[in-house]
């Protein structure tokens, strides 16, 4: 089995590395990484429904898509992430615990009272530190997962922190748990970078015929593309969401007025209104069909149209704020 780490930090590549090994190559792979700042969800998820979408760009928190289903996860520099490639020729066998196991059994030998859940997660004292997902591709099988070992919390919070309520569509919801750090119990005090490499070593010991290779510059340019073309595009991460009506209400004149967007592949294709709004805000309604649904292209449009711009009476940020 090919074992690797990986020593970028950016998302959109390690992601493309992943697919990359699953769909091109015989091999089977044991990869470990650690991704900046960055939320990551499902692929059949609706991304704006579970983030908190002014805090993530606030704090440059990046976004991007995976292959696999499952929920929502938030990472930084103290959450690093695995990956299991394996070839099977009978897909009746498939078990997130038998691909987890190696995971499991290295943090046991590090003092870690560590279990497995009907949920697919790893559990200290029943607090989730790590949530797992899968993907197939014909006979071969991408498993992955996260692991807290000192991540920021209060971010993760505060970026998952979302209003369900407000979009109705048919998407994988992900079940929010309690979470905690592997380093609140450790026996020992271990750096990130310490328990990284102790990890890596206690898992590819219970792997069978490991060895290293580098990443060859043909392997390197066909990822770089992936990540470009695939994971780092717009289409993929907002657009990929399944159809969905966003609701909310919007407060003028000392009146409730109730609206719905209805957005198809990540465009808003119509809005409607319980009750006729002041002609400046059916204007910014109407002139947002066949827009992105996402802050900053709504942001561009308000702020390219005279009549927003010369309005008085028309808050753009509040109204803006309202529509995620």
């Amino acid at each position: 089995m090919h074992c690797a780490i990986l020593s970028n930090n950016n998302p959109y590549i390690n992601l493309a590395t992943e697919e990359y090994f699953l769909k091109n190559s015989d091999e089977e792979h044991f990869l470990l990484y650690i991704n900046e700042p960055c939320i990551v969800v499902g692929k059949h998820q609706n991304l704006l429904s579970e983030i908190n979408l002014p805090y993530v760009i606030k704090n440059k928190i990046k976004l991007a898509r995976r292959i696999s289903g499952g929920g929502t996860v938030y990472q930084d520099f103290n959450n690093l992430n695995f990956s299991f490639i394996h070839n099977c020729p009978n897909l009746d066998k498939i078990s997130f615990e038998n691909f987890t196991t190696p995971v499991l059994i290295a943090l046991r030998k590090m003092g870690l009272n560590v279990q497995f859940s009907d949920r697919h997660d790893i559990l200290i004292h029943e607090k989730k530190i790590s949530g797992n997902a899968m993907h197939v591709f014909r006979k071969r099988v991408l498993s992955h997962g996260t692991l807290l070992f000192n991540a920021d919390l209060k971010n993760l919070s505060n970026a998952l922190k979302n209003s369900p309520q407000k979009y109705l569509d048919k998407s994988i919801k992900s079940v929010r748990s309690s979470v905690t750090n592997i380093a609140n119990y450790l026996t020992i005090s271990l750096t990130m970078e310490q328990f990284f490499q102790k990890l890596f070593e206690n898992i590819i010991d219970q792997l069978p015929s490991t060895y290293t290779r580098a990443i060859s510059q043909e392997e390197t340019a066909y990822i770089k593309k992936l990540s470009s073309d695939k994971f780092e595009s717009w289409e993929w991460i907002f657009g990929y969401s399944p159809k969905y009506i966003f609701k909310n209400s919007l407060d003028i004149l000392n009146r409730s007025i109730n609206f719905e967007l209805v957005i198809e592949n990540g465009v808003i294709k119509s809005v409607t209104t319980d009750s006729q709004p002041t002609s400046i805000y059916k204007h910014a309604f109407e002139i947002l069909t066949n827009t992105r649904h996402d802050y900053h292209p709504v942001l561009e449009v308000l702020q390219n149209d005279k009549l927003i711009t010369n309005s008085s009476s028309f808050n753009m940020t509040e109204f803006c704020d309202l529509l995620f």
